[in-house]
């Protein structure tokens, strides 16, 4: 059915994997408080978790194999969440070219934003530098070395203190 509609694509938003996960990749943009507690939070299996990521999984490896078109999004609400997702895609079978793909190409042809997406004359320069090679291991997504938009390099350090400074310390 899904290759007899190719306008129909995927987007996943896996669930949790239920896997003890280390979040001090983190640490520049969350509080050290905010921070302790949700790691306190992550650093447990959760069973029950784990096998409903695994259903999730097969279901997203078997579409990817079959041809299925994959885009990315998450409605998660913190600014790493789309890292998160990345991983857990790659998790579910995916290699990391196709969840590059997904996140960047196959995203922006769903929301329809064909100056986005790749890099090419006449598109906007929107792009991040990373310090290591996401085909790699995905989790170099989270290496960021310098972002862009519009050709302009962004004033990440800048960003980061006026979002600590109004980032409450205590919920």
């Amino acid at each position: 059915m899904w290759k007899a509609r190719p306008e129909v694509i995927l987007v996943p938003n896996m669930p949790n994997r239920g896997v003890a996960t280390d979040l001090s990749w983190v640490s520049d943009t969350v509080p050290a408080g905010q921070l302790e507690k949700m790691q306190a939070a992550a650093a447990k299996d959760d069973p029950e978790a784990q096998k409903l990521f695994g259903i999730q999984a097969r279901n997203l490896a078997k579409l990817s194999a079959a041809g299925v078109k994959i885009a990315m999004g998450t409605d998660g609400n913190t600014p790493y969440g789309p890292h998160l997702e990345m991983a857990d895609m790659v998790a579910a079978g995916m290699s990391t070219h196709d969840v590059l793909v997904a996140a960047t190409q196959n995203s922006a042809e769903v929301m329809r934003l064909t100056e986005l997406g790749t890099i090419a004359a006449g598109k906007s320069a929107d792009f991040i530098v990373l310090d290591a090679n996401p085909i790699d291991d995905i989790t170099n997504t989270r290496r960021i070395n310098a972002v862009y938009i519009r050709g302009a390099a962004v004033d990440r350090a800048g960003l980061r203190s006026k979002f600590m400074a109004a980032t409450p310390t205590t919920e």
